[in-house]
Formats: C-alpha cells, sequence, structure tokens
C-alpha cells in the first residue's frame, strides 16, 4: 500500500471505530476504569468536482480535471477524562477521475488540484475558563481569509501547525496569539516548516462596540516574508426594511522580523487598504469593494497576502494569484462590484464584475492589467447535499509584472460543476 493511501486508511479506521462507538452504549474508549477518549463526533465528506480551463492562444491544450475531495475525521469531546482538553484528526485524499490537466500530464492547462493525500488537522485543545490553548495542525482563518486562511476551495486545503492561544475571558474582546511551525499548502511545493524561535507569529486582537461597529488591530510576522500591522473597522446597520454592512482596512508591510529558510531579510516598505459597502433587502444583495495594493517603489517587492484565500478576493479565474501572493511590482487597484439573490427554495445567484489597474506603470506596459466577470449559483439539494456551478471569463489588457515576470497578458476562461456531500 503506498504511503498517501495508508494514511488515508488509518484514519478512515478512526472515523469506523467512531462510527460504531456511536451505535452502542459506550460512546468512548476506556481501560481499567480510565477514559482516554470519549464524546467522539465522526464526519466525512465527498466532493466530485469537475473543472474546465482555456487560456486564449496558448499552446497547452484546454485542461478537462474530473476530480474527488474525500475528507474523514474525528472530533473526540473529550481525552483521558479531562474536562475542556479535546482533539481532532482528519485525512483528505485527492484523486483523479479525468486528469487531462498539468500536473497531471504535459501540455495541458494548469488546475490546481493534484492528486494527493494528506493528514489536513491533528491537534489538541485545552480550554479553561474562556481561554483555549491549542497545539498541532489545524485550518487558520483569521477573519475573512484576505490574509491567512484555508484556500478550502481547492480539493487540498491549507492548513498549519500552530501553538496557540485563543482568550475572550473580556465581554466582546477577542485575542488571538499563535505562533506557526509548519505550513501545508494546497500542493506539496508550497509546504514549508520554520524552527520554534523562528516561527511566524500572528495576533489579532478583535473588539466589538456594538453590531454597528467592530475594531480590530492586527500584526501578521511571516517569517522570510515580511511584517505586516494593520488595523480594520466593520459593522452591520439594520434600517428595517434592509440591511448595510460597510469595512475598511489598512495595513503596512515591511522587512519580516527574521528568517528561517531564507539567506536573508527581504527589503520591503509598502502599504495597502480595502473599502467595502454593501447592502441587503428581501433575499436581494450587492456589494462594491476597492482594494489596493502597494507597489514595490525601490524595495524589493509590493504588498503581498501569500497565506491568504486570494480565490476568495481577486477574480475567481486565479489570473491575479501570483500578484496577490506575490506582490504587484506596480501595485493594484482592484474594484468589484458584486450582486445577487438568494432563497432557500431556489440558491443563490451571484454575478460579480472586477477590473484591475495598476497604481504605476512597469515594464513600459500601460496600467490596465485587465477585467473579469464572474458568476455562481448554488443549492442546497438535502440536508447534506449541495450543488455548486461557477464561472470565471478574465479579459486580459496589458497584464502586470510580479517578481520582474509579466502575467495576465491573455484571456482565460475558466468553469466548475461540483457536488459536496457532507455526513
Amino acid at each position: 500500500m503506498s504511503k498517501k493511501r495508508l494514511k488515508l486508511a488509518l484514519a478512515s479506521i478512526l472515523v469506523a471505530e467512531g462510527f460504531l462507538l456511536g451505535q452502542g452504549v459506550a460512546t468512548g474508549v476506556s481501560a481499567q476504569g480510565v477514559s482516554f477518549i470519549d464524546d467522539v463526533k465522526p464526519y466525512l465528506e465527498f466532493r466530485p468536482r469537475y473543472e474546465f480551463v482555456n487560456v486564449d492562444s496558448s499552446t497547452n491544450d484546454d485542461a478537462n480535471a474530473l476530480t474527488v475531495r474525500t475528507k474523514v475525521g474525528v472530533k473526540i469531546g473529550s481525552v483521558l477524562g479531562i474536562e475542556g482538553l479535546k482533539a481532532q484528526i482528519e485525512a483528505i485524499d485527492v484523486s483523479a477521475l479525468i486528469d487531462d490537466y498539468d500536473p497531471q500530464k504535459s501540455g495541458y492547462e494548469k488546475v490546481v488540484d493534484p492528486t494527493n493525500t494528506r493528514i489536513t488537522q491533528a491537534f489538541i485543545s485545552y480550554t479553561v475558563g474562556k481561554t483555549t490553548f491549542i497545539a498541532g495542525r489545524k485550518y487558520v482563518i483569521i477573519d475573512d481569509h484576505r490574509f491567512i486562511g484555508t484556500v478550502n476551495w481547492r480539493q487540498m486545503p491549507q492548513s498549519f501547525g500552530i501553538l496557540a492561544v485563543a482568550d475572550n475571558t473580556i465581554p466582546n474582546l477577542n485575542i488571538l496569539a499563535a505562533g506557526i511551525y509548519e505550513r501545508k499548502g494546497i500542493t506539496d511545493s508550497l509546504n514549508m516548516d520554520w524552527k520554534f524561535d523562528k516561527m511566524p507569529l500572528v495576533f489579532d486582537i478583535n473588539y466589538t462596540v456594538s453590531p454597528q461597529l467592530k475594531v480590530k488591530g492586527f500584526a501578521y510576522l511571516i517569517t522570510d516574508v515580511h511584517n505586516t500591522y494593520g488595523i480594520k473597522a466593520s459593522g452591520n446597520i439594520d434600517l428595517g426594511v434592509a440591511k448595510l454592512s460597510y469595512l475598511g482596512e489598512y495595513a503596512q508591510q515591511q522587512d519580516p522580523y527574521t528568517t528561517d529558510n531564507a539567506p536573508s531579510k527581504p527589503k520591503i516598505d509598502t502599504d495597502y487598504y480595502r473599502i467595502k459597502v454593501g447592502a441587503s433587502s428581501g433575499g436581494f444583495f450587492g456589494n462594491v469593494m476597492y482594494t489596493y495594493f502597494g507597489d514595490k517603489g525601490s524595495k524589493q517587492k509590493g504588498f503581498s497576502v501569500p497565506l491568504a484565500t486570494n480565490h476568495k478576493w481577486d477574480g475567481w479565474s486565479d489570473v491575479l494569484l501570483a500578484g496577490a501572493a506575490g506582490g504587484f511590482d506596480g501595485g493594484l487597484k482592484e474594484l468589484c462590484i458584486s450582486a445577487g439573490y438568494k432563497n432557500p427554495a431556489l440558491g443563490k445567484i451571484m454575478v460579480a464584475y472586477l477590473t484591475f489597474n495598476s497604481d504605476k506603470s512597469i515594464g513600459g506596459i500601460g496600467k490596465s492589467v485587465g477585467s473579469e466577470i464572474d458568476a455562481l449559483y448554488a443549492k442546497k439539494l438535502t440536508k447534506r447535499l449541495s450543488f455548486l456551478a461557477k464561472a470565471a471569463f478574465y479579459n486580459a489588457d496589458n497584464g502586470y509584472y510580479t517578481g520582474g515576470s509579466l502575467n495576465g497578458t491573455k484571456d482565460v476562461t475558466k468553469y466548475w460543476l461540483m457536488l459536496d456531500y457532507q455526513y
């Protein structure tokens, strides 16, 4: 049996055991009267997805990928009979039923869902009062994924090895402090390990003044990459006939506080801001968002968010992903206008229009990068089964530079059809 299949098999055994335990009177495993684990809750997910990719004037053939994500996991509500001590283990296998795509085959367009099997989560947590300590590999979502997220759209999500403490002892105040000792990216090429004394550090403080105002301060010190310091304000206003929302965010990036895998510190001095307003009424909703990524100036790279779920924010075609993850040499001005309708009986329909422009001209090209139209339909078919259809149409103009390389100069079309079953 291959190593990847062995990992999935071991996790499956844990899940099967959890199901068996759930069928009987006992809900845990014990020896000599000592309960090792109790309150066992297994779960699974089966997510087949078809993805089509066409790049205009490309020498590669169109990509056709039918991939399947199989997730198995167990949540353990009690460990060693210690109140507040919990654990969780989870594994994911990504298989390809139709593999006409890079990296599975050469000569095709890229779909970033290579076959893989991995332990995606394996952590313990201990809660005392309103303070929780966490150690192990875990999904980490900070706020709305703009800086740190799971990239769960891809079949293999991103997770991190962390040592963290989260506290909300003071009413309305949530504090998170964490060190990251490993990254497991959506592909193995993005995996990274850091020494414990040089871990990336995450500090996130949120205070809810009222439903109309939430304030946030954060510092994300990413070893080898950069230090990011920022503030954010957001809120919701209920007018009765409609609900309004707003968001304002600003951040600066500087040289990283330390290096581990990099031979020297990169030189960085740039900033970022995001403004968003939205409204909803009777199932209809709309949003306008403007995002600014600072250019690299005289330093080594522009503002970047390498640990974020960039697919969520910068166009579903992922043409802008390289710049968001690595920095836009000339900066970026991004405008997104979205609107839609959602209803439990009909599902959710959404359309978004995005424009991308460089802040400064780099390499003698114009500032207009391109534009994009995204469309989505999602429907919950049963309690456990949902359906999604999605498309992205990127219309290229001059493209953009990141790390001295020109990107985004060709039109891109992508389609997806997906089912998601969860138990």
